[in-house]
C-alpha cells in the first residue's frame, strides 16, 4: 500500500527525539519534519528559507487538518537548525524506504555515490570529515529508494556497497546492478554472480589486470558478437554525442574469457563515443569498456548503460532543484539530504505519471512542477497522494 500524508506523518512520529524533556515540546519533530519537506517541495531549500516561509504557516488549513490542530507552532530558527541537524538519520532513512518502495520492482539498480560539498572542513568544525552519499536507484522509475551514508566520503562506497548486497530489502532474482569502475571490486561481481543477481560493471587498468585480459579476448574475434549505433542527442547545449556499442561474447559457451579472480564474465561490451563540438566542430573520441555476467544484445546492453546515467541526471536534479551544493552542514548533513531526496523523488513520480501533460499552461517538467508547488499549496499537498 502506497502512503499518504495521513501516513507518512504517523510514519514520521515512529522517529525518537533527541530532546530530554518530552512533555515540555512544544515543535512536534514529526511536524517540523513534514513542514521542512513541504517546504523543500514548495523551492524553500535553505535553513534561513525554510525557517521565513515557516513564519508564516501558522494557520495553514492543511498543516492544521493535517496536524489536527487550531494553530501550528513554528520553531525558531536555531530551533529549526538544531531539530534537523540532530534528527537520527536513519531512522528517517526507514520512513524514505517504506515510501518509495511500494512504487518500484528493483528489476534494474544503478548506484553511485556523491559528495555532500556543503560538508567541507573549511568551517568551524574543523574535527569533521568531508560527508558524501551512496545513492541507490531504481533505473525504471528514475528515483533513488536507499541511501548509505558515508563518513570517510567516497573512500567508503565499497563497504557500503558490500553492505547493499546484503541487504535482502535490496535482493531480486535475475535483477541487473550498473555502478561506476571504483565497485569493479573482485568479492563485489562475485557477490552479485553467486546470488542470481546480474551486473554490467565499468573497467579500468587497476583491477586485477582486467582492462587487458579483455581488451586481449576482443582481439581474438575477428567481429563483434552484435553492435548498436544510436542516435545523435544534444548534451550540454552545443555538443553531440554518438555512441557505439559492440558485444564480444562466446558461441560455443557462455564465458567469454577466463580470469583467474571474477567469475563468469559472458559478455565484454565496448562503447565508442564521438562528441562533436557544434560550434568548433571538433570530434572528440573516448573508448570505454564494461563486463558482464549475462548474455544480451547490443541494443538491450547500450539502453542499460544510458539508464545508469539516470542516477547523474537525479544529482542534476538535487543540484539545481534543491541546491544541495550549496548546503553547509558540517555535523549532520544526512537527514535534510534525505529529506531532499524525498523532494526530488515526488517531483519526478509526479512526472512519471503526468508526462505529455501540461499543468499551468505549460509543458510537465521537473523545474515546472517545483515551480507550481512553489505557487499552490493544495498542487504540493496533492503530491503525496499518487498512485502511479
Amino acid at each position: 500500500m502506497k502512503m499518504k500524508k495521513k501516513e507518512l506523518l504517523k510514519e514520521l512520529e515512529k522517529i525518537s527525539d533527541f530532546r530530554v524533556d518530552k512533555h515540555k515540546i512544544e515543535y512536534p519533530l514529526h511536524e517540523i519534519l513534514f513542514m521542512t519537506l513541504f517546504g523543500l517541495l514548495k523551492g524553500y531549500v535553505t535553513y534561513k528559507d525554510l525557517h521565513a516561509w515557516m513564519q508564516y504557516q501558522e494557520n495553514n488549513e492543511i498543516f492544521k487538518k493535517l496536524f489536527e490542530k487550531e494553530k501550528v507552532n513554528i520553531p525558531s530558527r536555531s530551533t529549526l537548525h538544531n531539530l534537523l541537524m540532530n534528527t537520527d538519520n536513519n531512522e528517517l532513512e526507514l520512513v524514505f524506504r517504506g515510501y518509495f518502495f511500494p512504487y518500484v520492482k528493483l528489476d534494474e539498480i544503478a548506484v553511485d555515490g556523491k559528495w555532500l560539498r556543503g560538508s567541507d572542513t573549511n568551517g568551524q568544525y574543523t574535527q569533521e570529515s568531508h560527508k558524501s552519499i551512496l545513492n541507490i536507484l531504481d533505473k525504471e522509475k528514475k528515483i533513488v529508494i536507499g541511501h548509505k551514508f558515508l563518513e570517510r566520503g567516497k573512500l567508503s562506497e565499497i563497504p557500503a556497497f558490500r553492505e547493499l548486497l546484503d541487504d535482502n530489502s535490496f535482493s531480486k532474482k535475475g535483477q541487473i546492478f550498473s555502478f561506476d569502475a571504483l565497485l569493479t571490486q573482485v568479492d563485489l561481481l562475485n557477490t552479485i554472480n553467486d546470488s542470481g543477481r546480474r551486473y554490467i560493471a565499468k573497467v579500468k587498468g587497476n583491477q586485477e589486470g582486467l582492462l587487458d585480459k579483455a581488451k586481449e579476448t576482443i582481439a581474438l574475434f575477428d567481429a563483434p558478437t552484435d553492435s548498436y549505433k544510436n542516435n545523435i542527442y544534444t548534451i550540454e547545449g552545443n555538443k553531440m554525442v554518438r555512441r557505439k556499442v559492440e558485444i564480444f561474447e562466446s558461441a560455443s559457451c557462455n564465458l567469454v574469457m577466463f580470469h583467474p579472480a571474477f567469475k563468469n564474465i559472458q559478455t565484454i561490451i565496448k562503447v565508442t563515443k564521438e562528441i562533436t563540438d557544434e560550434t568548433t566542430k571538433e570530434v572528440t573520441t573516448t573508448i570505454q569498456y564494461l563486463v558482464s555476467n549475462f548474455k544480451s544484445d547490443a541494443k538491450s546492453f547500450n539502453d542499460s548503460i544510458l539508464h545508469h546515467w539516470n542516477v547523474e541526471t537525479y544529482h542534476y536534479h538535487l543540484d539545481r532543484l534543491t541546491k544541495e551544493d550549496d548546503h553547509i552542514a558540517y555535523v549532520n548533513p544526512f537527514s535534510i539530504s534525505i529529506l531532499r531526496s524525498f523532494t526530488i523523488n515526488l517531483y519526478q513520480l509526479y512526472l512519471n505519471a503526468h508526462k505529455g501533460e501540461k499543468i499551468m499552461k505549460a509543458k510537465v517538467t521537473m523545474a515546472e512542477i517545483k515551480r507550481t508547488c512553489h505557487h499552490l499549496d493544495d498542487f504540493a499537498s496533492e503530491i503525496f497522494e499518487l498512485e502511479a
